[in-house]
């Protein structure tokens, strides 16, 4: 009965979750009410749609999302090449008529009805998988942790939908972006074992920081009506930078792109983690730690993982203070984009040694380019 109430609960998760956008947002844009309802029912008609042709695909070519059952080639092409595509073109295909009729009038617009089209979408797969699957506690775990995705990733390309003069330019971009981040955070969930669920902690600390930077722009944006209560969504901490002001730390600044200290910096970043990892290795040897009980089946050996993953994190915003600190760059353009080669570098060389490794790597990369970015930042030439 309990597993039951949960159930309930986590269905009705994602609409609190877009009553929480309503409120924040309601006076930073022409919002209507009956939009945002026929945007929750339109994605959750998706969502209902789109479980019905998964099932059908899937029965008619022998495919499925859980790598223990189509292996783990066979998991990624259900997920990247049909789920996560469908998924995507079913929402941006609810939001499309308010964005053609020009109802999408500014960025926090397209964000909101993008997101109550992800919330509906949510609500119904979460359904769905209740109806279907045999309740237990992971299976609970699983939707509870799927949920956010399905707001942020629509979100994203909402976004972009309603910037200003460049309205839809990004659309393409940002839709690739969110179908394949939308992709990953998914097979890390559902495609894999519960080992490999702690691989979800570095997304959604991305997710929670682009998601407070551009709820406080938008509610504090010129012409926002918010009040000021709200405009600080957690005032405990201190406010994250603005989305204008990350793009100007990451723009060109007057003197011509340093190359020689971007390939400098993707060989220090690099050597910078292997000292970290070697450090972290010890240090796991010296409490106890047995590197070798990793096990993406069993959760309680994902400690192994957490602190090669930490390691792995922490030697970003170190290279990124050497290289800003040493190149005397005005900006932090030359340090992310060797930070950004590095990753590229150790994704490439890991997925010749071991598929579950890329996972975790892929899955740490935004959060490792943030860290390099904000280390960069603290070495600028001032």
């Amino acid at each position: 009965m309990a597993l039951i109430l949960v159930g309930i609960a986590l269905g009705a998760l994602p609409l609190g979750l877009v009553a929480w956008l309503w409120r924040i947002l309601r006076g930073a844009g022409n919002l209507s009410p009956r939009r945002t309802l026929l945007m929750l029912g339109g994605g959750a008609a998706a969502g209902g749609v789109s479980a019905y042709l998964e099932a059908v695909v899937f029965d008619l070519t022998g495919l499925a999302l859980d790598a223990s059952q189509a292996g783990v080639q066979g998991a990624l092409l259900a997920m990247f090449l049909f789920a996560a595509p469908l998924g995507q073109a079913l929402k941006v295909a609810v939001v499309w008529p308010l964005y053609r009729s020009r109802r999408i009038t500014r960025p926090e617009v397209g964000m909101f009805y993008a997101a109550a089209v992800g919330g509906g979408y949510a609500a119904s797969r979460v359904v769905s998988e209740l109806v279907t699957a045999p309740l237990d506690a992971l299976l609970l775990v699983r939707l509870l942790i799927g949920v956010p995705a399905h707001l942020f990733c629509a979100g994203v390309w909402g976004y972009a939908l309603g910037s200003g003069r460049t309205r839809g330019r990004w659309f393409p971009a940002s839709w690739v972006g969110a179908t394949l981040l939308q992709g990953l955070y998914e097979h890390i969930v559902f495609g894999r074992g519960p080992g490999m669920l702690v691989a979800t902690l570095p997304l959604l600390a991305v997710m929670g920081l682009v998601s407070w930077i551009a709820l406080r722009d938008a509610s504090a944006g010129p012409d926002s009506r918010v009040s000021s209560s709200h405009r600080t969504l957690v005032p405990t901490l201190p406010d994250p930078p603005s989305i204008g002001a990350v793009r100007r730390a990451l723009s060109r600044s007057d003197r011509p792109l340093a190359l020689r200290w971007i390939g400098i910096g993707t060989f220090v970043t690099i050597g910078v983690m292997m000292v970290v990892l070697a450090l972290s290795v010890y240090v796991g040897h010296r409490v106890g730690v047995d590197f070798a009980m990793a096990d993406e089946a069993d959760v309680r050996s994902s400690g192994p993982l957490v602190l090669l993953g930490t390691a792995f994190l922490a030697a970003f915003p170190i290279a990124g203070y050497l290289v800003a600190k040493a190149s005397g760059s005005g900006s932090v353009l030359e340090p992310a984009l060797a930070a950004g080669l590095a990753i590229v570098t150790v994704v490439v060389v890991v997925s010749m040694a071991s598929p579950q490794a890329v996972v975790f790597a892929l899955a740490a990369a935004p959060v490792a380019f943030a860290l390099a970015c904000g280390g960069a930042w603290f070495g600028l030439a001032r």
